[in-house]
């Protein structure tokens, strides 16, 4: 474990000491050649051993929803031998796979495939990648009395999103991208309260991630979340609603 981690609490659930470092950006989500310099977090046995496992699941199944070159190479090199260690998520895919349409760069249409979508898996690692990377740049595990919501937005609601809340504290907005880009994200937070945040997170850039329509159209998604006192939950309520109304 790092010295700088000795003694620490966990990053993730900010009440047992930690007894290794993590990386927040699972090392293996990249490429060999991109894996260099990616943030480090002090983190309990029990907190490593669940975020592995939410990561196991996400290293499979995210790069079948993006055409970054990092996601690509994973897929082409990696995917098919980790799905032979988890036979049960192998069937699952196979069996939950669907016909979609989807959306090339330049806006046309393509036939692909939809698979199923473990939302609890991936929001329990976004969950705490936000802690990790909260605790990489505040050095403070997050307060255990705040919360965290989550939001899958399509781009639309993106828009919506930075519109409403990521100009709200443009002095403190950090821009930060991670294994040539394969990992970005975007974070404010409030010049009173630094766990007071707010959150736009991309794997390979964007991910078709939200399955298909009822029409079989695939959506990118990026998740977006709010961290803060308990008051949140109210902010995130009414943004909910707003979204759902228009």
């Amino acid at each position: 474990m790092k010295k700088a981690f000795r003694g620490r609490m966990c990053a993730y659930c900010s009440t047992n000491p930690a007894s290794t470092g993590d990386h927040v950006i699972g090392r293996k989500f990249f490429p060999e050649s991109l894996r260099d310099d990616l943030p480090q977090v002090p983190a309990c046995p029990e907190c490593n051993n669940r975020k592995s496992e939410y990561e196991r699941y996400a290293m499979t199944v995210f790069p079948f929803g993006s055409l970054h070159h990092a996601a690509q190479e994973m897929l082409q090199t990696q995917v098919e031998r980790r799905m032979k260690g988890d036979q049960s998520l192998r069937h699952d895919l196979r069996n939950g796979r669907k016909n979609a349409v989807g959306m090339t760069s330049d806006g046309s249409a393509v036939t692909t495939s939809a698979l199923p979508f473990d939302y609890d898996k991936a929001s329990g690692l976004f969950l705490m990648i936000i802690k990790g990377l909260l605790w990489h740049h505040l050095r403070s595990p997050f307060p255990r009395d705040y919360v965290i919501r989550l939001f899958p937005l399509t781009d639309q609601g993106l828009e919506r999103f930075k519109k409403c809340f990521l100009s709200l504290s443009p002095e403190n907005l950090q821009r930060e991208a991670l294994a040539d880009g394969a990992f970005k994200y975007v974070f404010t937070r409030n010049r009173d309260d630094p766990f007071f945040t707010v959150w736009v997170l991309d794997f390979y850039d964007s991910l078709n991630m939200c399955g298909a329509t009822e029409r079989g159209e695939l959506l990118r998604v990026h998740m977006t979340a709010f961290t803060g006192p308990a008051q949140v939950d109210h902010i995130a309520d009414v943004f909910e609603e707003k979204l759902m109304i228009q």
